[in-house]
């Protein structure tokens, strides 16, 4: 007697039935192999564009993406300058001491100063940057000796602002505490210089991405990339033309600029240790948020050194400790080893020790 024959199943053949290949050659269609090749693919596209000198992305995208750095800049701001009314609310406040003009009342004073004497440091950073590499010809040292100068004149630049403003003579207690109306005026005063500094920053974001302009090719679509690959002739990207120039010095002039941003994109990608549109759009926004909260603490615990006798060169060794460790991190030299993802977690760690040690000498956390 024949043996009774065997009837494969639709469930059996997904199954793999084991007295027929009929499963196995049905578990391996080609659908499920075309994940992998068009993300083998897409890399290579990429990696195809960056030998050329061109990236991946839109630009509309990348400058709307990054519009969440200033946006988070001004909302850390408002809700700090909220911060003295909600948390340190005295039951008595005190009528501000100091002698504001008509012109200039609190805190109009207190915000000028110190944008006025940030914009001072910034300016003499490329000098000292200067000064430094001609006094050593290595980078690393050039760099370390410059960033510790600055660091160094950013402090001094602080503390001046505050004696300028005059808060250790019209403080009304002879120790620090927010009670007294020189926090506020301390605290206003750092966030003029926080302001100041956002502006800079969000401004030189604005500008590293404009240089990227003219290399951001679009991603291609869904429908594209499901597609077979293409040729070698088929992958060329469609780059964006210029209008033929009218005579040989436009075309001359053209060539510089289009030098000049690839000089400048080279430099930037120096500094980062990746390019600029690599970045991802949370790393801006954690920095504006560190470089407030920086900014309050630094202040804090200066003008505590001002105010009380106490601890005044400990508190104002830490402050430009905690600054130099901070400005050492986004060195050219040492943050592309350390990666920017890494530089900005380590800076909220050191920028919230620094904030709620500054409200700590200031008693605002008993």
């Amino acid at each position: 007697m024949s043996s009774p024959t065997h009837h494969s199943s639709p469930e059996r053949l997904r199954r793999g039935d084991s007295h027929g290949s009929v499963g196995s050659a049905l578990n391996r269609v080609p659908e499920d192999e075309e994940p992998s090749v068009h993300a083998d693919w897409e890399l290579e596209e990429e990696l195809l564009l960056e030998e050329q000198g061109f990236y991946q992305g839109s630009y509309n995208r990348l400058v709307a993406l990054y519009t969440l750095a200033p946006v988070t800049a001004v909302v850390t701001f408002v809700l700090l300058a909220a911060l003295p009314n909600i948390a340190f609310k005295s039951e008595k406040p005190h009528v501000p001491t100091y002698p504001y003009p008509a012109i200039l009342p609190f805190p109009l004073l207190e915000i000028l100063a110190s944008i006025a004497l940030f914009s001072l440091a910034h300016l003499l950073r490329n000098p000292i940057y200067a000064l430094s590499a001609a006094l050593l010809p290595f980078p690393l040292p050039a760099t370390l000796l410059s960033t510790t100068v600055h660091t160094l004149l950013s402090t001094a630049a602080r503390l001046f602002t505050l004696s300028i403003l005059l808060v250790q003579r019209y403080a009304l207690h002879p120790h620090a505490t927010w009670k007294d109306p020189a926090f506020r005026r301390v605290w206003w005063a750092a966030l003029g210089w926080a302001a100041a500094e956002a502006v800079v920053s969000v401004h030189q974001g604005y500008m590293g991405l404009a240089l990227y302009r003219e290399v951001l090719v679009p991603i291609p679509s869904s429908s594209s990339t499901a597609a077979s690959p293409r040729s070698e002739t088929e992958r060329t990207p469609l780059l964006p033309q210029h209008q033929p120039a009218a005579d040989l010095d436009t075309e001359v002039e053209q060539d510089l600029e289009q030098l000049i941003a690839l000089k400048a994109r080279e430099e930037l990608e120096d500094v980062f240790g990746l390019p600029l549109v690599y970045i991802p759009a949370f790393i801006p926004c954690l920095q504006r948020f560190n470089s407030l909260l920086l900014s309050v603490g630094l202040f804090l615990l200066l003008s505590a050194s001002q105010i009380g006798a106490n601890l005044r060169w400990s508190l104002i060794g830490i402050a430009t400790a905690t600054h130099l460790v901070l400005a050492i991190l986004h060195a050219p030299i040492v943050l592309p080893r350390i990666g920017v993802h890494g530089a900005a977690y380590v800076g909220s760690v050191v920028s919230l020790g620094a904030f709620f040690a500054g409200l700590g000498v200031w008693d605002g956390v008993s």
